[in-house]
């Protein structure tokens, strides 16, 4: 038998986050948490570095920008949203912490 894991901070971060607003990014299965507030969307294929960044905001940087999957913030809501994780399989207490009430799914 495996024991669940907790997640780490950030990861606690992103699901309290989704618990409290609903479908967005930080609770879809497609995005791929960089930190707390900022992920890439693994829906689609990667694209240019600027498309990458754009949905930040981000329309100019000194740095080379390379291409890659799309980059979007925690909030962001679209109509691919997808979540299939098995909430009951986190301990209790972690629930308890993001605020998780009831099993349908946030």
């Amino acid at each position: 038998m495996t024991l669940p894991t907790i997640p780490d901070h950030e990861q606690e971060l992103a699901d309290a986050f989704y618990v409290k607003y609903g479908p967005c990014c930080a609770g879809c299965d497609w995005w791929h948490r960089i930190d707390s507030l900022v992920g890439e969307c693994h829906r689609s294929a990667p694209v240019s570095g600027i498309e990458r960044y754009a949905m930040l905001g981000v329309r100019w940087t000194s740095r080379p920008v390379e291409a890659g999957h799309v980059l979007t913030t925690r909030d962001h809501r679209c109509g691919d949203f997808l979540d299939t994780f098995d909430w009951s399989s986190l301990p209790a207490a972690y629930l308890r912490r993001i605020g998780k009430r009831s099993n349908d799914g946030r």
